[in-house]
């Protein structure tokens, strides 16, 4: 019988929509849409608009996440041991944060509440896309479309991705289509031509590493929340990557895809030398590696945290980093980049 808990209603409403976990996502699309807005001069209302809508959408993907992981159970397996898990997040702050328990397991909202607060959602999402629509034509219907099949299909049958092995995958091409696809929507411009056109937008290299480097980080939170699962996942016959590889595999995947996102890093000081900022993120690198080779209690619940910690962070740092090279006008290392 799921229980109640005793909570304000702001609380339960972040419980519920989990909008403290949305912010790498807002933050992911706000870098793609600031720097066209800095850099390639887009109508304002569009750049406020983008990361609105991806907010919303954000809220969809965990909601529905949270939805499904509710029917087919895996979360009440995952999360039946709430002392466990209170002792691998002993911060009130990271719970907060990070995660508290599925909200449908939890009884703080109905199934049948649910499929309501779904379809809002996205219709929500769909009229704040009209204007981004209206300014940049079919590429945006294209990419909307995209994002919204990857979110919804993560956790929902018959695709079920996340339970095939591809829920990484999933969530590393959705972060990377979070900065970049930001970012070419914005340059998109349509003004003089006939409406609702595939118009193209600008490539860039710069915020495309950057997409990447996002995509990375964030699929390395996807992997080892996957991993503080694994007996769920095989009890319920998910295949995740943690499954096929087992957690010394999955691991050794972690590290490899670690040292790609710094190389990553490096490749960013080389369009502008500021970019080295984003080394400040290697504290909580260094502390998950840590956790990672000693594996002691609860060690893959306390790993996910960081991963959302270092993008969250590498996001802040960008914007931070594009807004001082506009405003001070800091040259690139090598300009052919």
């Amino acid at each position: 019988m799921d229980v109640k808990r005793d909570v304000s209603l702001m609380r339960r409403v972040n419980l519920i929509f989990r909008f403290s976990y949305t912010l790498p996502f807002f933050m992911a699309s706000v870098c793609g849409s600031l720097f066209a807005f800095l850099f390639y001069d887009p109508p304002l209302h569009i750049v406020i608009l983008m990361p609105l809508v991806v907010l919303l959408l954000a809220v969809f993907v965990n909601f529905s996440n949270d939805y499904f992981d509710h029917k087919s159970g895996v979360d009440k397996i995952r999360f039946s041991d709430k002392e466990e898990l209170a002792k691998a997040h002993d911060s009130e702050l990271l719970k907060k944060i990070y995660w508290e328990g599925n909200p449908f397991d939890d009884g703080l909202i109905t199934g049948k509440q649910g499929k309501y607060v779904m379809v809002l959602l996205l219709a929500m999402t769909g009229v704040l896309a009209i204007p981004i629509f209206l300014h940049s034509g079919w590429m945006v219907a294209l990419f909307g479309g995209i994002g919204v099949f990857l979110s919804y299909f993560y956790t929902a049958p018959p695709l079920d991705l996340g339970a095939r092995g591809l829920g990484e995958i999933n969530v590393a091409v959705s972060f990377f289509m979070l900065v970049f696809c930001s970012f070419y929507v914005a340059t998109i411009d349509l003004s003089g031509t006939e409406i609702f056109m595939f118009g193209l937008g600008v490539f860039n290299t710069e915020i495309f590493v950057f997409a990447v480097i996002i995509g990375t980080l964030v699929g390395l939170m996807r992997l080892t929340d996957s991993m503080s699962g694994q007996e769920a996942h095989i009890a319920r016959g998910e295949k995740s990557i943690s499954v096929r590889f087992g957690l010394d595999g999955a691991v050794k995947i972690a590290k490899v895809f670690i040292v790609f996102g710094y190389v990553l890093f490096a490749v960013m000081i080389l369009f502008n030398p500021l970019y080295a900022l984003l080394f400040l993120t290697l504290p909580l690198t260094f502390k998950v590696w840590k956790i990672m080779n000693e594996r002691s209690g609860n060690w893959t619940m306390k790993i996910p945290p960081f991963f959302f910690g270092t993008a969250f962070l590498a996001e802040i740092i960008f914007v931070a980093v594009v807004l001082a090279v506009y405003i001070l006008d800091v040259q690139p290392l090598v300009s052919f980049l």
